[in-house]
């Protein structure tokens, strides 16, 4: 607890006096050394000059661009719609089975082969994160409505649980009641959904002190099974799951009003941290998004800074790297980046998908130097890789049957809204995209039905909509 409360206190002075680092320069291609301390020397595999190299991303990549997700093409060229909502999207996440989980709205909505289906519908939702197996969804919720809990009136904010099949959520940690004033001493904490670990076994969490102060610091917590939890000192950077699941490796963070700066591992199963990068009286160590990869080597960004030159301003420049666990850096790649705002490591160590700070294209970085840097066509946020499961095939347990429905019973349905912007995208005319099942609605899905081999119908039921999402989504 002092040294919670040291912590806070410097975090404290820290906040008076700390500034906004200026927007960084674009992504140099040429290199410049960033080590003032020793660092291995790669031993690269020769070129061979009579064969022409192309950088191409491992698999694709959902992120959301133009209020909607859409998947990037491994060429970083071609881009393809998957959601057709009538309300922006915001949030999404994807299980390792293929179904696709993201905010909209007030919604949180699960899409594959069983449907467009609401998940939750209540007000201040966030943070959605999908189990691998695609069966359980965590989220944040802030002050739910009463009830949201059977048996429960007061329904707390927290991290609740629901099954991929709705049914009633569960309350899986609420946060602590909020104080009028900070208490450095004794927090109370907001948790917020990071990410499930590899086997879906644990939950990991990050603990924002309430009231939010806008400045970095608080605490990694891991649920895990039964009533097992893991608390941990975490600063700045989101962290990240070692591939095995074993460890969670923090970064420091670049430059900013940092409590600590470096790299270090927590061990998942105790919470026990180790530093592998840090200050020292002569250097400081700029880091973001260390994650060990299937291979047993932590990746990074990292800048190595004089601390003369340090400044809250400085401007970062990071190398790619691989990082030992007894601090040896070896670059990766030669060139000195811009800041990089939001990383995404393939994870057989094969490069990382970057959004810099300065700009929203999205970036692909082979672990090959021999590569040339891939700018894609993508401009958007929340990327992450897409499964190799098939999205469309499904067991149709959870399907609804969508029908046309009279003047009079007509009443708005988002699935049918969804439905439209398939049809209208394939060339089929479902009249207005208004999620009402009309006569034009009708026409198109029969025309649809028709042309795709089914029989002559105007509803759409689990083999329709399977075979509508499986066309809409083709790249």
């Amino acid at each position: 607890m002092n040294k919670r409360c040291l912590i806070w206190g410097i975090a404290a002075l820290l906040l008076v006096s700390c500034g906004t680092a200026p927007p960084t320069p674009v992504p140099s291609p040429t290199a410049t050394p960033i080590a003032e301390l020793p660092t291995a020397v790669p031993t690269l595999p020769p070129a061979t000059p009579t064969v022409a190299l192309a950088a191409t991303l491992p698999a694709p990549v959902y992120l959301i661009q133009n209020d909607q997700v859409m998947r990037l093409e491994p060429d970083g060229n071609r881009l393809t719609q998957i959601t057709y909502e009538l309300q922006p999207v915001r949030e999404l996440s994807v299980a390792e089975n293929g179904t696709l989980v993201y905010l909209t709205g007030n919604e949180l909505v699960a899409l594959d082969g069983a449907g467009r289906r609401v998940v939750v519908n209540e007000r201040a939702i966030s943070h959605p994160r999908i189990s691998p197996d695609g069966q359980q969804i965590a989220y944040h919720l802030d002050a739910p409505a009463p009830g949201f809990i059977i048996g429960r009136e007061d329904s707390p904010s927290g991290v609740y649980l629901s099954h991929i099949s709705a049914g009633r959520p569960s309350l899986l940690i609420a946060d602590d009641p909020e104080p009028a004033e900070p208490d450095f001493t004794n927090p109370a904490w907001r948790y917020l959904p990071v990410a499930w670990s590899p086997t879906g076994a644990q939950l990991l969490l990050y603990a924002v002190m309430r009231p939010e102060m806008g400045i970095p610091g608080g605490e990694a917590v891991i649920i895990g099974l039964g009533d097992m939890v893991v608390r941990a000192f975490s600063c700045c950077e989101e962290e990240l799951w070692s591939v095995d699941g074993s460890e969670l490796t923090v970064a420091g963070g670049g430059p900013g009003p940092d409590i600590r700066f470096g790299l270090y591992r927590i061990d998942a199963g105790n919470g026990v941290e180790f530093p592998v990068l840090e200050s020292s009286e002569t250097t400081i160590p700029l880091v973001r998004a260390p994650q060990r990869l299937a291979d047993g080597v932590i990746y990074a960004f990292v800048e190595l800074v004089s601390v003369n030159d340090y400044s809250w301003e400085y401007p970062f420049r990071p190398q790619m790297v691989r990082v030992s666990d007894d601090g040896v850096i070896t670059p990766v790649r030669p060139e000195q980046f811009d800041e990089p705002a939001l990383v995404l490591w393939d994870r057989q160590g094969r490069g990382a998908m970057v959004r810099f700070a300065n700009s929203e294209t999205l970036v692909w970085l082979a672990s090959d130097p021999r590569l040339p840097l891939l700018t894609t066509t993508a401009a958007g946020f929340a990327f992450t890789w897409v499964p190799a499961a098939d999205l469309a095939a499904r067991d149709c347990g959870l399907f609804t049957t969508m029908a046309p429905q009279t003047a009079a019973d007509r009443r708005f349905d988002p699935a049918v809204a969804d439905a439209q912007g398939r049809l209208a995208a394939l060339g089929f005319n479902p009249g207005p995209i208004d999620g009402l099942f009309g006569p034009a609605t009708a026409a198109a899905v029969r025309a649809f039905r028709v042309a795709a081999g089914l029989p002559a119908d105007d509803r759409i039921d689990c083999v329709t909509w399977q075979a509508l999402l499986a066309r809409s989504i083709a790249p």
